[in-house]
């Protein structure tokens, strides 16, 4: 054991600098807010990609999986697996938000529903940034006193990171947030395989594992937590949440043409996919050197601290601090996309679209660098407030659904309007905040027991607030959400028919014939670059179908390799 050396302090500080430096340097390249929330929409597809799995990729993912994986097994790797099936609709889900020329997805929700619905969205949109970045830091300070394994107040490890971040992402936007995901997006991928080979020879290769740890820790689903029910349910809930996702705009839609949104939002994110083997091995590893001695259990009183306890112990200095620095400067390139685009709804959807309609772009721009600092304070409070990382992450996955389940309905069904939107917001939301973790909160808040600290006298209140009773709470409140947004649907005035066809007319139109648009006279809030791609121009049924099926294909190798990899050295 080398433990965290003088060493490996300057490599995380000279890594920082640099990333910072990187960062902070593309300030020249903003010009306009267009500039700032979405890049000009000029990135590639390498960018592209590295934006997605920047963006998707953060410290939360390797604490929680790893996590997961050394207390159930590899079944642990379902907490970020759950989004494998539904990676191959991102293939047609990215165009969407491309061909909507818009900057935000309230925008999307203004134009398809009602200015009521977009004010809904920003708040919510803000709320959601605000829990993912709470988790996010909470995520680091966990694994900066693993990692160090000294005792550094919370507090201290999220205020000393939050302070990093937000300086170049307030300077540079969304520009600097994705050419710093550049070179971070490679390191994800090093840092999330490094642990395997050095675990693997400590414990006797992979024969040593098998020998290690029990038969039953190497299956796809666990008895408990990730069981099949789990899988089946957060696999539906990653699917109808990630369009509600309100970061997903940039990710989809700032890319030169469609072919670069497709690429980098799919296969970004199947990047991550292998990475998350890497995550869920060194979690049996961490388990399979406890069993032979090399750790005292002690040394992972809390599964979330796995992670660090497997980079501390296995990597040599200097190794140590670039496993760090990697994962901090990811975690830094995704709060700063937060930041970035949870300012963009606070200046163009609140400030200039009820304060200041008159607002020049410079203003608006002015608002965007300051009105992030909202959501970066409340992710404090909420890093604050989180105990658990996979607490955060079982918030992540069904947050997103309360708002992505309208936004698909509202592309598939014309008739879907505001009445069924709000009428199923009324229902699902009371549902997913008195019987998930937010109920377990107020239980013990406003009704103390005094027998038991920390917990409450009503036992319906967070009835499935624990990450394990996901698949309960989802399947609680989306059953009655969906009979809610149908029957208010029929019921309700249906949405102006000439503002319909405005809205379908712009996202079945490719990027490139913008003037068909405005001939038309459909609004264009943004274009950017618009640039046309032949493909998507001249086969468009081939790239959608053809790319979903290759999509599919790919889920199912990834599921198959998980498999092999699990059977190899028994």
């Amino acid at each position: 054991m080398q433990g965290f050396t003088t060493l490996d302090l300057v490599v995380v500080l000279a890594y920082l600098l640099g990333i910072a430096g990187l960062g902070l340097w593309q300030m020249v390249r903003i010009k306009s807010s267009g500039d700032y929330f979405a890049g000009g929409r000029r990135f590639n597809k390498w960018l592209m990609m590295m934006h997605a799995l920047g963006t998707g990729t953060h410290a939360d993912d390797p604490v929680g999986v790893t996590g997961a994986s050394f207390q159930w097994g590899l079944s642990g790797i379902w907490w970020t697996f759950c989004y494998l099936f539904a990676t191959p609709f991102y293939w047609i889900i990215a165009p969407l938000f491309r061909r909507s020329r818009y900057l935000t997805t309230a925008d999307f929700f203004e134009a398809r529903f009602s200015r009521g619905l977009a004010m809904l969205y920003t708040v919510m949109g803000l709320l959601t940034f605000s829990v993912n970045t709470g988790m996010m830091l909470r995520a680091t300070a966990t694994l900066g006193q693993s990692v160090t394994e000294r005792p550094i107040a919370d507090w201290v490890a999220i205020l000393g990171m939050t302070a990093v971040f937000v300086s170049y992402g307030l300077a540079g936007g969304l520009i600097a947030t994705v050419v710093t995901e550049s070179i971070q997006g490679l390191l994800i991928v090093v840092m999330s395989l490094l642990l395997i080979p050095y675990g693997l020879a400590r414990i006797g290769g992979a024969a040593g594992l098998h020998a290690l740890v029990p038969a039953e820790k190497f299956s796809l689903h666990a008895p408990e937590e990730t069981t099949l029910l789990f899988i089946v349910v957060a696999s539906l809930v990653s699917l109808v949440g990630i369009v509600g996702q309100p970061h997903v705009m940039e990710v989809c839609s700032t890319g030169k043409t469609e072919w670069e949104g497709r690429v980098g939002f799919t296969y970004g994110n199947f990047i991550k996919r292998f990475c998350a083997m890497g995550w869920a091995f060194t979690g049996l590893i961490v388990l399979a050197m406890v069993a032979r001695g090399l750790l005292p259990p002690e040394a992972v009183a809390k599964r979330e601290q796995a992670f660090g306890v497997a980079i501390r112990e296995l990597l040599p200095p200097g190794a140590t601090g670039l496993m760090f620095a990697a994962i901090l400067a990811a975690q830094m390139s995704t709060l700063s996309a937060f930041m970035v685009a949870g300012s963009a709804l606070f200046s163009r959807n609140l400030y200039k679209r009820y304060w200041r309609p008159e607002a020049t772009d410079e203003q608006v721009l002015r608002m965007g660098r300051y009105g992030g600092l909202l959501v970066v304070a409340l992710g404090v409070g909420f890093a604050l407030l989180f105990k658990q990382v996979v607490e955060g992450l079982a918030a992540f996955l069904t947050l997103g659904t309360l708002m992505g389940l309208f936004l698909w309905f509202g592309v598939l069904w014309r008739r879907t309007n505001a009445t069924g939107a709000w009428a199923s917001f009324a229902v699902m939301a009371p549902i997913w905040l008195l019987l998930g973790p937010a109920g377990a909160k107020f239980d013990a808040l406003l009704f103390p027991d005094p027998a038991h600290p920390g917990q409450g006298l009503l036992p319906w209140l967070g009835l499935y607030g624990a990450p394990k009773d996901l698949p309960y709470l989802a399947l609680a409140y989306l059953g009655p959400g969906i009979l809610a947004l149908i029957l208010g649907s029929l019921l309700g005035p249906p949405r102006d028919p000439k503002a319909l066809d405005q809205f379908y007319r712009l996202i079945r139109t490719p990027v490139g014939r913008e003037e068909e648009l405005r001939t038309a006279g459909v609004e264009i809030v943004y274009a950017g670059a618009t640039e046309g791609h032949p493909w998507e121009l001249n086969h468009p049924h081939l790239v959608n179908w053809g790319g979903f099926l290759a999509g599919l294909a790919f889920s199912l190798a990834i599921l198959g390799l998980l498999h092999l990899l699990a059977q190899w050295g028994a």
